[in-house]
C-alpha cells in the first residue's frame, strides 16, 4: 500500500494499480498539479491578508465547487455519499481541515519555500504514523530519507535568505503530520470516500475559522481571489486530479504531484518577487532529491526481484508459454 499527498488530499493505492501511464493521465496530472501549486501566489496576491479570513472565505468556496462535484457525481446519492464516510472519514476531513488552516496561516509567518518543502514531508509523516499506530514496519530506505529531509529542512530555515520564523515553522509541520495522519486512518479504513471526506474537510475549516474571521472587512479584490482560491484552485484542481490520479500508477502520480512544492516558490518568486533565497534552494533540492529517491526505490527493488526472481530455465518456458 502506498500513498502521496498533495493539497488535494491523500492518494492511496494498493498492490493491484495500472502498469503504465497514458499521456492523457500525465496530462490531467501534471495540470492539476500547477493548478494546486498556485496556492501560495493567490495568498501573496491579497491586498490584506488576515490569515483567519482567508482561511474562511477559501473554504466557503471549496466548499460549494466540492458540493456540485459530489452532485455532478453522485447524482441523487449525493447525501448518501456524505453520511457513508462515517467517523473515519469524519476524522480525515479533520485531518485535511487542519493541514489546510495551517498552509494559510503559516504563510502569514514564513516564506512560500520553507512552508512548502515542509508541507512535502506528509508521505514520510504518514511512514512513521502508521508505524507508531498501526504498527506497520518502517524500512530503513525510509529513515535515510526522513534524515536527509530533516536535514534539509534544518538547513533551509538556518539560512539568512530565507524569511521565516519559529512559529511559521512550528505552524507548518502541522501540515504534514496532519496529512499522515489523514493517510493512515485512510490506510485502515480504505471504503473512505475522498470527496465527502474533503468537503467535511472545507466545512470544518470553515467553522474553525469562523471566531478569529472577520469575513465582511474584506475588499472585493480579496474576495473574487479568495472565491477563486476556493472554488477553482482546490475545487477544479481537485476534479482533474479526481480523474487522472486512478489511470496511473501511484509512484508516477507521487512524483508528477511534486510539481506543486517545487513550483509553488517560483510562481512567487515571478509574480511577487519573493527570493526564497540560496539556502531556501539548496536545500529544498536535497528535499526533494530525498523524496523522489524515496518515491521510486521500492519499485526498482520489485523490478529487481522479479528479474532475480526467475531460475535458469524461465526464460525458455516463457518463450514456449508464448509460442
Amino acid at each position: 500500500m502506498a500513498a502521496l499527498s498533495s493539497e488535494a488530499g491523500v492518494a492511496v493505492s494498493g498492490e493491484n494499480e495500472p502498469s503504465g501511464m497514458s499521456a492523457y493521465a500525465a496530462t490531467l496530472l501534471m495540470i492539476s498539479a500547477l493548478i494546486f501549486s498556485t496556492g501560495a501566489l493567490f495568498v501573496r496576491k491579497l491586498d490584506h491578508p488576515h490569515p483567519w479570513t482567508s482561511v474562511f472565505w477559501r473554504s466557503v468556496s471549496a466548499s460549494a465547487s466540492l458540493a456540485l462535484l459530489i452532485l455532478w457525481r453522485e447524482r441523487s446519492n449525493a447525501l448518501r455519499a456524505i453520511v457513508r464516510v462515517g467517523r473515519p472519514g469524519l476524522s480525515v476531513g479533520a485531518a485535511f481541515s487542519a493541514a489546510s488552516i495551517a498552509l494559510v496561516v503559516a504563510l502569514a509567518h514564513s516564506s512560500v519555500a520553507v512552508v512548502l518543502v515542509i508541507f512535502a514531508l506528509g508521505p514520510l509523516a504518514a511512514a512513521l504514523l502508521a508505524w507508531l499506530m498501526l504498527g506497520e514496519r518502517v524500512h530503513n530506505y525510509t529513515w535515510v530519507a526522513i534524515a536527509v529531509t530533516v536535514g534539509g529542512v534544518v538547513f533551509m530555515v538556518s539560512g539568512s535568505g530565507a524569511t521565516t520564523s519559529v512559529v511559521g515553522v512550528a505552524i507548518a509541520f502541522v501540515m504534514p503530520v496532519s496529512v499522515g495522519f489523514g493517510t493512515v486512518t485512510i490506510r485502515k479504513h480504505s471504503n473512505i470516500e475522498m470527496l465527502p471526506a474533503m468537503l467535511l474537510a472545507a466545512v470544518i475549516s470553515a467553522f474553525v475559522a469562523v471566531p478569529f474571521a472577520h469575513p465582511l472587512q474584506v475588499t472585493r479584490h480579496d474576495l473574487i481571489m479568495l472565491g477563486l482560491f476556493g472554488f477553482a484552485q482546490l475545487g477544479i484542481g481537485l476534479a482533474i486530479f479526481s480523474i487522472g490520479a486512478p489511470l496511473a500508477p501511484v509512484t508516477d502520480v507521487a512524483l508528477i504531484s511534486m510539481l506543486e512544492p517545487i513550483m509553488g516558490p517560483i510562481w512567487v518568486w515571478i509574480f511577487v518577487s519573493e527570493y526564497p533565497g540560496a539556502s531556501a534552494l539548496i536545500g529544498g533540492a536535497v528535499v526533494f532529491v530525498a523524496l523522489a529517491a524515496h518515491t521510486i526505490y521500492p519499485r526498482l527493488q520489485v523490478s529487481h526481484g522479479n528479474a532475480h526472481s526467475l531460475r535458469p530455465g524461465d526464460a525458455a518456458h516463457l518463450e514456449l508459454v508464448d509460442e
